[in-house]
């Protein structure tokens, strides 16, 4: 293929275009080879239906191009799409066509490779997993059932309407199930139709949007009321419709338990930059100065074998609660390990970080690191264990952050819940608009009400004492220890009896931590935030007091934790006028 620059021409090995069924949006759904496809593409033209956990899996320095075809233009965008793959191709490219579900399912797959064949550009289609068959699953219903149904047609929901439409409506009458694609806009249509030609309006439906997205949501009915609940449920695009008995199986299967990672994102599909890995970034500073810190001491010098935290504390004149946060980051950043017997060296800094062994880089990186970090807030810090000042300004930093993270983690707390039974539901503190809007998705009816305590210096009035199903508490850490302890204190007391308390934070959880979760704790010590760290351990013990039982935590993507409990019943129904909680630092 010849292509022209400036006044020369030059051979280009033609690229290839690889069409490639997304599936249902979930990455743990991909086919191997649409992952291993997308690990080495020069390109990805994708569209809206795409998870950025899938897109992660790219190569950092690919080129993604989206090409969502809003509602009304598919025709104008699809013709920009189809030169787009010939112009890539012909730069020599491996290009990935990304598209959900299946390519040649409704989804203009087979126009693309109709243009790209008349182009002579190479092309190859990979299936995927169609939302047609992965929706119904997802919602606990099997298309096919021996005693229910033996055959199946999909349908385009978009047909519905046209005055000139191929749907054989009176041929569907005859099938056991019917599968609609795109036909929430037309759902009222689709279920006269199919009642006017037959079809009994008992007949169980259902209506399943964003299968395998966090934001899944199912309702059913029969036929002849699918659309009404699908309105008063707020049902929006992308929904799959199911008509038939096979409806009725969901009952016994919407409850199997799913093995799939969830999909807020996670290590296995970090190749290119995730929630946690963006956290990662902001706190490398903070790592380069605990690590000039060390190296300034010669700390890995002496720990060769096993030492305590007050033993490094002893031989360096250093504050012992300090020293063990400093070592806990120095685990995260994994040169050192930690164990009942206390803290040594890994093989990268027994190697690399000792000052005389012969491949030190001790100078080298001492120079380096100096050159663009400063650590003398963390040597006072190691030595005191008193904070620094808050700079003028933090407090609406501080305020801006807690409100950010909050709101960035509501749908991933949410996922995890189950209100439905739990109104009405109190959101204290941070993202209470965010909370609102996760949970309205999920339960249109339950009932809400929102408080920030936390903004201002005025103490928390008490909200009235068993009321609530539920209280979700979100930004505890970001108080003084006293101010967290009335927090907890009052919303222990106004839930009722079996009520769910669900507190979400930077906790600090048992193990070895991840690196973005340390340092974020240890810099808040150094930047006088005034809450300290609550570990899980800690937080449990708090809430037993509290007369709060069955207490579970886990980690989320951004370095936070959710943390539910229980109240029993005959808890406190009013507030202790003292706390006896307390708040310690790791």
């Amino acid at each position: 293929m010849l292509s022209e620059v400036g006044e020369a021409t030059v051979l280009i090995q033609p690229g290839k275009v690889y069409l490639v069924g997304a599936g249902p949006g979930h990455p743990e759904l991909l086919t191997l080879k649409a992952a291993e496809l997308l690990k080495t593409a020069d390109v990805i033209v994708y569209d809206r239906l795409i998870q950025e956990e899938v897109l992660a899996l790219a190569k950092v320095c690919a080129e993604r191009i989206y090409m969502g075809k809003p509602v009304g233009k598919h025709d104008s965008r699809q013709a920009e799409i189809d030169e787009l793959l010939v112009r890539k191709a012909r730069e020599g490219k491996m290009v990935v066509r990304l598209k959900g579900g299946d390519p040649f399912l409704f989804g203009r797959g087979g126009e693309e490779a109709e243009f790209l064949a008349e182009h002579d550009v190479p092309f190859e289609v990979i299936p995927g997993v169609s939302s047609a068959l992965a929706a119904p699953l997802s919602a606990g219903i099997a298309v096919t059932h021996r005693d229910a149904a033996s055959s199946v047609a999909i349908v385009t929901g978009h047909e519905a309407t046209k005055d000139t439409s191929r749907v054989d409506w009176e041929a569907l009458r005859k099938l056991d199930t019917l599968i609609f694609l795109m036909g929430v806009h037309n759902i009222g249509r689709i279920s006269q139709e199919l009642i006017a030609h037959g079809r009994d309006p008992a007949t169980p439906a259902a209506m399943i949007q964003m299968a395998f997205w966090p934001e899944e949501k199912v309702v059913t009915g029969t036929l002849g009321s699918i659309a009404a609940e699908v309105e008063r449920a707020g049902i929006g695009p992308p929904a799959t419709l199911v008509v038939g008995e096979v409806v009725r199986l969901r009952e016994k299967l919407k409850d199997s338990q799913r093995d799939l990672h969830p999909s807020e994102g996670g290590p296995r599909f970090g190749s290119a930059p995730m929630p946690d890995q963006l956290l990662r970034m902001a706190m490398a500073g903070l790592g380069s100065q605990v690590l000039g810190f060390a190296l300034s001491l010669a700390l890995f010098d002496h720990l060769e074998e096993w030492q305590s935290a007050t033993a490094i504390a002893r031989r360096f004149d250093l504050h012992a609660g300090a020293t063990a946060e400093i070592l806990d980051s120095l685990v995260a950043l994994g040169l050192l390990e930690r164990a009942a017997e206390g803290y040594r060296n890994l093989e990268l800094a027994s190697v690399y970080l000792r000052s005389e062994v012969p491949q030190s880089l001790r100078p080298v990186l001492l120079h380096q690191l100096g050159q663009f970090s400063r650590w003398e807030a963390v040597a006072a810090y190691a030595r005191s264990g008193q904070p620094g000042q808050v700079r003028s300004g933090q407090e609406a930093s501080d305020s801006d952050c807690c409100e950010c993270l909050a709101g960035f983690s509501a749908p991933a707390v949410v996922k995890r819940l189950d209100l439905a039974e739990k109104g009405p539901v109190l959101l204290l503190g941070w993202g209470g608009e965010a909370y609102r809007a996760a949970l309205t998705r999920r339960w249109p009816d339950l009932a809400l009400e929102i408080r920030n305590p936390l903004v201002g210096s005025d103490p928390l009035a008490p909200p009235p004492p068993n009321t609530y199903g539920a209280v979700v508490l979100s930004g505890l850490v970001a108080r003084s220890a006293q101010e967290a302890e009335l927090i907890l204190d009052a919303s222990a007391a106004a839930l009722q009896d079996d009520g769910v308390l669900v507190l979400h934070d930077a906790f600090l959880p048992a193990g070895v931590l991840p690196p973005e979760v340390v340092l974020g704790a240890l810099g808040r010590h150094l930047t006088c935030r005034p809450g300290g760290n609550w570990s899980i351990e800690l937080l449990s013990a708090a809430l037993e007091t509290l007369g709060l039982r069955d207490v579970r935590a886990e980690y989320l993507p951004g370095g936070t934790v959710i943390v539910t409990s229980r109240k029993v019943r005959n808890g406190p129904s009013q507030p202790r006028k003292r706390s006896q909680t307390a708040a310690a630092s790791r």
